[in-house]
């Protein structure tokens, strides 16, 4: 394992050159169509079935007038314990029995829910709109943190947030993960340019192969498909786990960016794997990011999430058409389709 800090990485650059990548454009986003008509998919219902309102939803943590870097922590495990996480049960089952862990141990499945929000938040084109591009920093959060502070997110579903390589990422879902409560995760190197997080899990056995969990913060050497526990990346058999602190938990966050991390949690965290999935590669589309031609896989997810659309699918879909799309005339089946567009 290489030592933390020793190390500069350029993620997914062929024999060590740098690759990076245009900036997104706004010329670049394809205009929302309007027409319901046109493009709604089949199986979505137009009518609005009850108890599927926006107050339907999690409640929002109450922010405290100064927040510092400890207080978000502890906002953010409050605010993913408030989720209802019925649309990952069949995913942990899964995942348990791939381990050959016992899927009724509290802990874990604690553990699980907790990390795959940070994840679906923290990764490549995810909730709090990351971009991937080779950066030439140290495997840290720090960077990120200082972009956040200097200009906290506008609301805008193709505006990177900030920019940051393969191991910052992965720094900051490691980071996340520790202040989360979850233990043994760190940084695994499966190839000597490209950085993604290891989880070690209490209550899975790490002398069998799988012992320890991939999660890929980043596309780069992988598929559109790659998600939490499912790469191409043969596991190590064990992970170094990562330090708790590469910002001080004293720092003060402007309320604007604390709000705006702890909005998207709320606002996406109990929608089903497979519109968070079309969700992430549609904003990684347009971000270019790290993610490849994936026009096939979006409307594969579209055709998904189309048969079986949850009330908290409806109410994600609200939050991408109003808040990141700024089109409060904008449907459920409108946004659907949107992220479906080539």
């Amino acid at each position: 394992m290489l030592g933390l800090g020793l190390l500069v990485l350029s993620c997914g650059a062929p024999s060590g050159a740098a690759r990076l990548l245009p900036a997104p454009s706004t010329a670049q986003v394809p205009a929302v169509a309007t027409s319901a008509s046109a493009l709604a998919p089949a199986g979505l219902p137009e009518a609005l079935p009850p108890g599927c309102s926006d107050e339907s939803g999690p409640a929002p943590v109450a922010l405290p007038a100064r927040v510092t870097l400890g207080d978000f922590w502890a906002l953010l495990a409050a605010q993913i314990d408030r989720l209802d996480t019925t649309a990952l049960a069949s995913s942990f089952d899964a995942f348990a029995a791939r381990h050959h862990a016992d899927a009724d141990t509290t802990q874990l499945r604690r553990d699980f829910t907790r990390l795959w929000a940070v994840f679906e938040a923290t990764r490549d084109g995810g909730w709090w709109r990351l971009r991937w591009n080779v950066t030439d920093q140290e495997p840290s959060s720090v960077q990120i943190w200082k972009a956040w502070m200097r200009s906290p997110p506008a609301p805008s579903f193709s505006t990177a947030s900030a920019v940051a390589e393969c191991d910052e990422i992965t720094a900051l879902f490691s980071v996340a993960a520790r202040h989360l409560g979850v233990r043994g995760v760190g940084l695994f190197y499966p190839t000597w340019n490209h950085v993604i997080a290891g989880w070690a899990p209490a209550g899975v056995d790490q002398r069998e192969r799988g012992g320890v969990v991939l999660i890929p913060t980043t596309q780069i050497f992988q598929g559109c498909a790659a998600t939490f526990d499912q790469t191409s990346f043969k596991p190590p058999r064990h992970v170094y786990e990562f330090p708790r602190i590469d910002v001080k938990d004293g720092v003060e966050l402007p309320t604007p960016l604390a709000a705006f991390l702890l909005e998207q949690v709320r606002a996406y965290g109990e929608a089903s794997p497979a519109l968070l999935a079309l969700i992430r590669a549609k904003r990684a589309d347009l971000l270019v990011s790290s993610l490849g031609d994936c026009d096939d896989y979006r409307r594969q997810l579209e055709r998904t999430v189309a048969q079986n659309t949850s009330c908290a699918d409806r109410r994600a879909l609200r939050h991408l058409a109003r808040v990141e799309l700024g089109r409060s005339d904008l449907g459920e089946a409108d946004a659907l389709a949107f992220l479906a567009e080539p």
